[in-house]
């Protein structure tokens, strides 16, 4: 079945009037104004208490990433037990600083803002790296298929970026200064307005650091220096005693200058500069309608926009490239809850259309002069879907939660797909939680996979598109135990197990040959399996000392290849001190230990282990002192050794200032 980009928006919005809900949005902070508890949106789709959510949610809050040092989401979550965040694992499309969870990295794992996916992929992988904390209140992620409430790439995990409103009446604001070695600065700060019944906030960012070369005197760069900078504005009104508005409008922009150096026979040796310009400009409008009596709507307009640029400007030489890759998505939603005594729905609509192009320029030397070349790498593609998703949660009894929901979608390119899911939550005691979940999850093939047309003919190969692709689909489940006692002691232990099918990756064997050029595409070749378990706890201590400690083990298997799926360490312990000392000292440990992973046959990445420390000291009121080491052992990859996926940035040192207005601290 084929629709018209046009059709599937249409048929978007004549579904809004459909009295499909959303659970109503949590309160500012992402606590319980009655309890004190954390609430949770991302598992569900309904607000919920972390520790007795239906689906296990992990959440790191602004004040937590700051702790670790963190400057953007990926700094923030990446000590989270469960997850790994390696930019040396991907070298080769440029060091993103991608999440995997369960095994399951790139387009497996979905990003999220306040619900919203993020476009811009990095080969596949959103860097999470370019997504700073300037307007974050707190990052939720979700582990195994989420497909049945977000649809595709939900495979492996959800990871929600939420923003937050401000939470003092007129006028506050924050500000965050910091420096860092190899001249790292960083500002981040927001000013915001609240007033009765409306509210505003105007965010902004600025980050720059030298790049780092890993070799004495070497031309090359194995981290390119780095300037990113971010503006937002984000607005929220009261229209009526039912009805809210909000918007988010935000301008990202990352620009590196990375270098490479390359040996010609008989020339020397060549540098090549290698500039990349990235901007992202999002638009995000909701209202929030209250129907009464627990039931709430909420309607939601998206538009995207990504545009990427990288070069390689070879050295006082005009023989360059340029590619330039425009993406843009638009969307429209309404989904929301339904509440009914003891059960809850939650039912919901969405239409999105995607839009990607690529062009390749080529400065060439032909015939003793310089000629100039456009070709479309990516012939542009549009890709557009409408789905539509159900979800019940019946609390049997007071213990036992039953939560059973599905999505169908439908898509330009390859017709439909329906997903199921299945959790339970059990609470024998108020203690206690007992959590079990099944579910499948899809990814549908990406533009690239469609349309790419890759051409290196001068080197006997060409890579293309298969518009016949499938969507890769995938069965998990997942359980989980968690105990939490009244003094604050927590422990919790977790399974989990997921088996992939039709993985997309590029044939091996080349579909065509002409003129001694090997023409090879995309297929749906793959099947794989993760399996994996996890133990996390924490306490606290007389109230001025918190230890948390958590261990992970992940198993991987290639169906395909009969190996493990490549650079997924099978070990990771992490470990965290926070404690309160004298003259007001605050002192925050880390330590991390990640196992050597496969490679390939006879060759894995070497292990490595991490502390990063944090002292920080109240100067004045609302503003405070603080000063860093991340990585303090100094384990960095060593270039000249194969397979190294070691930090690049090895030990960094860091100092710097935050405030508030008006002051949160007596």
């Amino acid at each position: 079945m084929r629709l018209s980009t046009s059709a599937v928006l249409l048929l978007g919005a004549s579904l809004l009037p459909a009295a499909v809900a959303r659970a109503e949005e949590p309160a500012p902070n992402g606590k319980d104004k009655d309890k004190g508890a954390e609430v949770v949106v991302t598992g569900t789709r309904m607000p919920e208490q972390s520790q007795r959510a239906t689906v296990r949610v992990d959440v790191v809050t602004r004040d937590e990433a700051e702790r670790r040092g963190a400057t953007n989401v990926a700094e923030a979550i990446a000590g989270q037990p469960g997850v790994q965040i390696n930019p040396s694992a991907y070298g080769d499309i440029g060091n993103p600083s991608a999440i995997q969870i369960q095994g399951l990295d790139r387009q497996r794992v979905l990003v999220l803002e306040d619900g919203e996916r993020v476009i811009g992929d990095v080969g596949g992988a959103i860097d999470l790296s370019r997504m700073p904390l300037s307007d974050v209140a707190r990052v939720e992620v979700v582990a195994g298929p989420m497909s049945s409430l977000y649809g595709t790439s939900a495979i492996g995990g959800v990871v929600n970026v939420v923003t937050g409103q401000p939470l003092h009446p007129g006028f506050s604001g924050r500000v965050r200064l910091e420096g860092r070695n190899r001249r790292g600065v960083i500002a981040q700060g927001n000013a915001a307005w609240r007033g009765e019944r409306t509210w505003a906030t105007l965010d902004g960012n600025f980050f720059r650091t030298d790049g780092v070369s890993l070799l004495e005197d070497a031309v090359d760069l194995a981290m390119p220096s780095r300037l990113q900078g971010m503006l937002g504005m984000r607005l929220g009104a009261e229209l009526n005693a039912r009805t809210r508005v909000q918007a988010r409008v935000r301008w990202l922009h990352d620009a590196s200058e990375g270098r490479q150096s390359q040996v010609v026979p008989g020339l020397g040796t060549y540098r090549i500069d290698l500039p990349q310009r990235t901007n992202r400009f999002a638009v995000h409008l909701v209202e929030l309608v209250d129907l009464g009596k627990g039931s709430t709507l909420r309607l939601a307009l998206g538009q995207q926009w990504a545009f990427d640029t990288t070069q390689k400007d070879r050295y006082e030489s005009p023989i360059d490239e340029t590619r330039d890759r425009e993406a843009s998505l638009s969307s429209l939603e309404a989904t929301g809850t339904i509440a009914d005594g003891r059960r809850t729905w939650v039912v919901g609509m969405r239409a999105e259309v995607e839009k990607l192009s690529q062009s390749l320029t080529r400065a060439e030397l032909i015939s003793g002069s310089v000629q100039t070349s456009t070709i479309e790498e990516l012939v542009p593609v549009t890709l557009g879907s409408i789905a539509g998703y159900a979800q019940l949660g019946w609390k049997l009894f007071d213990s036992l939660t039953l939560l059973a929901g599905g999505r169908a979608e439908m898509h330009l390119r390859y017709g439909g797909v329906a997903v199921p899911r299945l959790a339970l939550s059990y609470q024998p005691l108020p203690s206690v939680t007992v959590r079990a979940s099944v579910g499948r999850g899809f990814r549908a093939p990406a533009a690239k996979e469609i349309g790419f047309a890759f051409d290196h003919g001068a080197l006997g190969y060409r890579v293309l598109g298969n518009p016949n692709l499938s969507p890769e689909t995938s069965w998990g489940t997942s359980g989980d135990v968690s105990y939490r006692s009244k003094n604050g002691f927590l422990v919790r232990g977790s399974v989990f197990a997921n088996w992939i099918d039709g993985l997309i990756d590029i044939d091996i064997r080349p579909a065509a040959s002409q003129g001694g050029i090997d023409d090879y595409t995309y297929r749906n070749i793959g099947r794989a399996r993760t399996f994996g378990a996890q133990i996390d706890g924490a306490c606290t201590i007389a109230g001025v000392l918190r230890a948390e400690a958590g261990y992970s083990y992940l198993w991987t298997r290639d169906d395909e290849n009969q190996r493990p799926l490549e650079g997924r360490p099978p070990h990771t312990v992490v470990t965290a001190l926070r404690a309160d000392l004298p003259l007001r000292l605050e002192l925050v440990l880390r330590y991390r230990m990640v196992t050597d992973a496969f490679l390939d046959e006879g060759l894995r990445t070497p292990g490595f282990q991490t502390i990063d420390a944090r002292i920080a000291r109240p100067i004045f009121r609302g503003a405070r002192a603080y000063a860093g080491v991340l990585n303090a052992l100094g384990a960095q990859k060593d270039p000249t050794r194969l397979g190294d996926q070691r930090p690049v940035q090895g030990r960094t040192l860091y100092f710097g200032l935050t405030a508030d207005i008006p002051a949160e601290e007596p």
